[in-house]
């Protein structure tokens, strides 16, 4: 198409004004596509804490069959994440929450992206002035191909004076894949927040290059002969200057010595020549949900608390 306009002589100006109403047009074709979807927030008590459910589907009511709903609180930051199954995702939270709480669908290939705030009351008579603690992630879902990393930055609140060492954790991350902390314990002081860096790595699939050990290749014809030819050669030379027993013996053993090393290296180089290290698989596309812990122990109680971080590897 761009050969058959420069033919007929139209300049390079416009054919970027061209490609940019294409892009333009693409971009409203993938739009339309998109069905509106409405979200909905509800919560439910469970006792000690609270059940979010966010119920997504478009203008006549069907649900949504896939996306990531993330939960925020007043400040932004986030609570945790669930993916959407038969239209609805849905966090549990150790702690009774207050304030606004804020729903947001993120949107997928067939919805189109939509929020909700819920005003959840705290109930004075049952709220706590234990000290505690909150954890809140700066993002809760991840979308990653095998061999990359993304990283969430974790941020540990202090209520009623709690100043005890937290320790992180993670739960439920797919094989071949890693959490790592930086760093993994936190004490938070003077009422003030803490942070630690959560990185998660995932694998690629990789395959194992028939690669000699160092050391075992051309070495090992020396490991055989030079050791052999040296010893009986000095076992010729005692022979000549000395009619003894012994030395005849002690040559002997050299020689023994020397073939048990050859025979050693080859046996190494065989092995690994018909046995190499299997080849890595990788990670599995999929979707997975990583549960990050906090924990602490004073010695006269303890308190955990999680949120759920959404990683979707492509």
């Amino acid at each position: 198409m761009i050969l058959q306009l420069l033919r007929h002589g139209i300049g390079r100006p416009t054919l970027r004004r061209v490609a940019g109403l294409a892009f333009v047009f693409s971009i409203l074709a993938m739009a339309q596509a998109q069905v509106a979807t409405h979200t909905q927030l509800t919560s439910a008590s469970t006792g000690h804490g609270v059940t979010l459910t966010a119920q997504v589907s478009d203008v006549s009511g069907n649900p949504a069959t896939d996306g990531v709903v993330t939960f925020e609180n007043a400040q932004g930051a986030s609570l945790g994440s669930a993916f959407v199954k038969n239209g609805e995702a849905s966090l549990t939270l150790d702690q009774q929450s207050s304030g606004s709480i804020y729903a947001d669908y993120s949107g997928s290939p067939g919805f189109r992206a939509s929020n909700v705030q819920s005003l959840i009351a705290s109930d004075a008579t049952t709220s706590s002035t234990l000290p505690d603690f909150s954890i809140t992630a700066s993002t809760s879902s991840l979308s990653l191909d095998p061999g990359q990393y993304g990283t969430v930055i974790l941020t540990i609140t202090p209520l009623n004076g709690f100043n005890d060492m937290v320790t992180l954790s993670c739960s439920g991350n797919p094989a071949n894949s890693d959490c790592t902390f930086s760093p993994t314990t936190l004490t938070p002081l003077n009422g003030n927040t803490v942070t630690s860096s959560l990185q998660i790595t995932t694998q690629a699939a990789a395959g194992t290059s028939l690669v000699v050990p160092p050391g075992r290749g051309s070495r090992t014809a020396y490991a055989i002969v030079l050791p052999g030819l040296l010893a009986l050669a000095g076992l010729g030379a005692m022979r000549k200057r000395s009619g003894m027993n012994a030395f005849r013996m002690l040559g002997l053993l050299a020689l023994l010595a020397a073939s048990t090393l050859g025979l050693s290296a080859c046996s190494q180089r065989y092995d690994y020549l018909h046995h190499p290290p299997a080849a890595s698989p990788g990670i599995a596309a999929g979707t997975y949900n990583i549960t990050v812990a906090a924990y602490s122990n004073n010695g006269a109680s303890v308190t955990s608390h999680t949120l759920n971080i959404a990683l979707t590897v492509k």
